[in-house]
């Protein structure tokens, strides 16, 4: 039955590219062409994700200082289409791009078997839930919960301080900035965590959130993003 009106839903309200209006390609509003100019990640490392420039599997960062979390899955680089839609989505409201992001995600997702026990968006101050009126990372969260069928925690993971704003930041002044932001009020049988975010840039606070979980108990925490900077 939900198949049926799926279809029937796109047969009224066909896809359409968000970016250039074309044609949407298979059920996606975003058409081929738009979709073919997202720059995937290739060689990159098996732990933070950053791009590599040798046959290595880990980076150096990550060898001299193992992060907290076990792994940063991150589809695109954050240039080009990439950036672009996460920037509709954060700075100017565009929701539908989280629905964009999220079925890529999914798409993605869905053959490496992943089945963490639940998913948790990384969450925004109050202050900051405030100025935006939404927070960008949860509605990816949402619409992957739908999509993956795994439950979604979302008041479990908190900001407990209101921090600057991490995009003007040096790596060690985000690394400073984000220290004991976050709270976590454990739930029953969590023992593994997938937190959703838009975009790791330094992997400042993905590190924290992790850092914060697995001294609550959790086992292990991956960090899952549509892109990596």
């Amino acid at each position: 039955m939900n198949d049926w009106l799926k279809k029937a839903q796109q047969c009224v309200f066909p896809a359409h590219c968000f970016i250039c209006n074309h044609a949407g390609h298979d059920s996606l509003d975003l058409c081929a062409a738009c979709l073919q100019d997202l720059i995937p990640l290739e060689q990159s490392c098996s732990i933070c994700s950053i791009e590599l420039t040798t046959q290595q599997h880990i980076c150096g960062r990550c060898l001299q200082n193992i992060p907290n979390f076990d792994r940063i899955e991150a589809l695109y680089r954050y240039q080009g289409h990439a950036q672009f839609l996460i920037q509709q989505l954060k700075f100017h409201s565009k929701h539908c791009c989280a629905k964009i992001i999220a079925t890529l995600m999914a798409r993605h997702l869905k053959p490496l078997n992943k089945t963490p026990d639940a998913l948790m968006a990384v969450p925004l101050h109050k202050k900051r839930m405030i100025e935006r009126g939404f927070n960008q990372s949860e509605l990816i969260a949402k619409h992957l919960q739908q999509q993956l069928n795994i439950p979604l925690l979302s008041s479990h993971v908190k900001r407990v301080r209101h921090t600057d704003n991490q995009s003007s930041l040096s790596a060690s002044e985000r690394r400073k900035n984000i220290h004991q932001a976050f709270s976590y009020r454990s739930a029953d049988k969590i023992n593994s965590v997938a937190i959703i975010d838009d975009v790791v840039t330094t992997g400042s606070t993905a590190n924290e959130v992790a850092k914060t979980l697995k001294k609550a108990g959790v086992k292990h925490v991956e960090i899952w993003v549509f892109a990596r900077a």
